[in-house]
């Protein structure tokens, strides 16, 4: 790899335990008030992003929000950021320019990783920013890589490549005054799903549902799948797409000419947590959704707890989909008091007429599925825009949220334009109960249209007086969501192969002709990691030996050095035959060999001092990565897998969304 010169290292060593510095790889460091965090004792890398200049923009471990109450301790911590920060930017620039006075050496490059005393730290590169992740030297810098990845997206995710915009015009542009500590919660959030987590066991049988998920998460990011409630029946599932859809098409029982700009949502989503129930998409293959943007969606809305009982308006960008524009969604819990089903609706189309629909679609289905309406719907609405109305990138932003919606943009006109750089939330123009003459007519239960006023209190008094009877598919997830469900299911699957863990990655090839390159949808499988392994050394352990499988299956060898290589054979070849000119996926090499299918079919193990028998093993529209004991002889284990396999085939239609919609079906 770029970067072995021992000068390099020793600078760097000297620089990670220096006092000042410590924070670089400290794992002690005190969680950031006014954050949900999960405790684990055993926490992932630390992230620092910064610009070409060395300025500070996000770190993972630390207090670096330009919002700080602690002023005193802000400035200090600032100051130790800007300095290390600057110091990796020295040493950036020190190792491509060695060699260059030298008529017969060539530059080194741009370094990809460097150990240090007993870490390590990976870099990533983009145009305007650099990430850099600082771990233990026992963590794979594939691994590492692939948080940088996640952590890059999410800022795409949240500002567009404007950044890039933004840094070529002002270098020393301080990114920080755009983030604010919303978007930083929202990356540690997604960075957090990548670490182990202790699980309290004595929580299985309880009532505390959500536990039993804990740790599972770097599973569906290894996988590049995501994963579903299950098991639903599939009859079940598929009704509630047709539900989705009908409750989406806003030609087939509304007055047209009364919403003459409202389109049909892109991309409808039903969700619980951070895994998935169903979605509607494009017919369109390219149009399609990439796993890595639909993490960004489960993660950024399953873990804001006041979705539950608030509705948002938000642009977003799906780094993958289109990096250069935003489009919008409105999510809302219809569910709050019970499974917590939340629905996403995602339209380029920004105007009031669209939120107003996309609203009326959320209420149709709640009342679809036997749901009661929900108790209490304040919205929020982020206006992106005013954050940036006075930065360099404001005509540029503006244009291209523009250019993707179908016409101007209606629905914040009022902070739109905004002088106030500091400005992130909207809280007075759309901030409101049900009070709107249109909305509250749609949500009459008798179907009248009311004046304003009595339309509220003649909807509310039926509301109490109503008895609502929920669909059989919320019964169904009530089911699949119970730990019992949970525990029952698992071991079931896991006896069939004598192994204490596994993860399975199915590929759907559904209403895409099998032209898709990864299948229309790739979905994983598998118990939580804490279902067997309880402290989080041996879950971070597993996951390890499970992306070394990975790579074998995928290039023979599990080495830095040809994981590097695939990296730039990713990156030419997207130069070369201009793939993805919209999305990130250039920036993002591990995320791109991830989602590829394995080359040949074929298995693979690692046997480890007859303790555990870890086997990998895959064939046309899957994988299987499993742990067994290690008395289990790799052959009698590689069967045993097989058997798994067929078993897993044999239930996909209740394990995963095999018949997956789209707005043309």
């Amino acid at each position: 790899m770029i970067g072995r010169d021992s000068s390099l290292g020793l600078q760097l060593t000297a620089a990670a335990t220096s006092p000042g510095d410590s924070k670089l790889h400290s794992d002690d460091n005190p969680t950031p008030n006014n954050e949900v965090r999960t405790s684990t004792k055993v926490r992932g890398p630390n992230v620092l992003i910064m610009s070409g200049a060395g300025k500070p923009i996000f770190v993972r471990y630390g207090n670096n929000d330009r919002t700080s109450s602690d002023m005193e301790h802000h400035d200090e911590d600032e100051d130790q950021w800007a300095t290390a920060c600057s110091l990796i930017q020295a040493i950036r620039a020190n190792a491509m320019s060695f060699g260059l006075d030298s008529d017969e050496s060539a530059p080194l490059g741009d370094i990809q990783s460097i150990k240090a005393g007993r870490k390590i730290i990976v870099f990533m590169n983009t145009e305007a920013l650099t990430l850099v992740a600082i771990g233990d030297e026992a963590l794979d810098t594939e691994f590492m890589h692939l948080h940088l990845e996640y952590a890059y997206a999410q800022v795409i995710f949240t500002l567009t490549n404007q950044v890039n915009t933004i840094f070529r015009r002002s270098p020393n542009y301080d990114l920080r005054t755009m983030m604010g500590p919303n978007v930083n919660a929202s990356i540690r959030n997604l960075l957090d799903r990548f670490d182990p987590v202790e699980i309290e066991l004595d929580n299985l049988d309880g009532g505390h549902e959500t536990t039993y998920d804990h740790g599972s998460g770097y599973g569906s990011f290894l996988t590049a799948a995501v994963e579903c409630i299950s098991p639903i029946p599939p009859e079940l599932r598929d009704e509630a797409s047709k539900l989705l859809i009908a409750a989406c098409r806003f030609d087939s029982h509304r007055n047209r000419s009364r919403h003459s700009q409202v389109q049909d949502p892109l991309f409808a989503i039903l969700m619980i947590g951070t895994k998935l129930v169903t979605l509607v998409q494009p017919s369109n293959v390219s149009s399609q959704l990439h796993t890595s943007d639909m993490h960004l969606i489960l993660t950024f809305v399953g873990l804001q707890p006041g979705l539950l009982t608030n509705e948002l308006w938000f642009p977003i960008c799906l780094p993958r989909f289109d990096s250069s524009g935003f489009l919008y969604a409105l999510t809302s819990c219809l569910d709050p008091g019970g499974t917590g089903l939340s629905i996403v609706l995602i339209s380029p189309n920004n105007s009031t007429e669209q939120f107003e629909a996309f609203r009326l679609s959320a209420m149709t289905l709640r009342k679809s599925l036997g749901l009661p309406p929900a108790k209490t719907n304040v919205l929020r609405i982020y206006d992106s825009s005013s954050s940036v109305s006075s930065s360099v990138a404001t005509p540029v932003a503006g244009n291209r949220a523009r250019a993707r919606a179908s016409e101007d943009d209606t629905l914040t006109t009022t902070s739109g334009h905004s002088d106030d750089p500091e400005k992130h939330f909207d809280d007075t123009a759309w901030q409101r109960e049900e009070t709107d003459d249109y909305i509250s007519e749609e949500d009459d239960d008798t179907g009248g249209r009311a004046p304003r006023i009595k339309a509220k209190s003649k909807t509310h008094t039926k509301r109490q007086t109503l008895a609502y009877k929920e669909s059989p598919i919320i019964d169904a997830l009530k089911i699949a969501l119970s730990s019992q469900q949970k525990i029952a299911l698992m071991s079931r699957y896991l006896d069939i192969a004598s192994a204490v863990h596994f993860v399975f990655r199915c590929e759907i090839f559904n209403h895409s002709n099998n032209h898709s390159p990864g299948g229309m949808l790739a979905q994983c499988f598998g118990p939580p990691i804490g279902f067997p392994f309880v402290d989080a050394a041996s879950q971070r352990h597993v996951w390890n030996t499970y992306q070394k499988l990975s790579l074998r299956l995928r290039l023979g060898s599990a080495s830095s050095e040809t994981t590097m290589d695939a990296f730039d054979m990713i990156v030419a070849s997207h130069d070369e035959n201009n793939i993805d000119l919209r999305g990130i996926s250039r920036e993002c090499p591990m995320q791109c060999l991830l989602e590829s299918s394995p080359f040949e079919h074929g298995v693979t193990y690692i046997q480890e001092n007859n303790e555990w028998l870890h086997v990998g093993l895959n064939g046309k529209f899957f994988e299987l990565y499993a742990t067994l004991p290690g008395s289990i002889s790799p052959k009698t284990g590689t069967a045993y897998c097989a058997r798994l396999v067929r078993t897993l085939m044999g239930d996909e239609r209740s394990l995963f969304l095999s018949n997956p919609l789209t707005w043309g079906s």
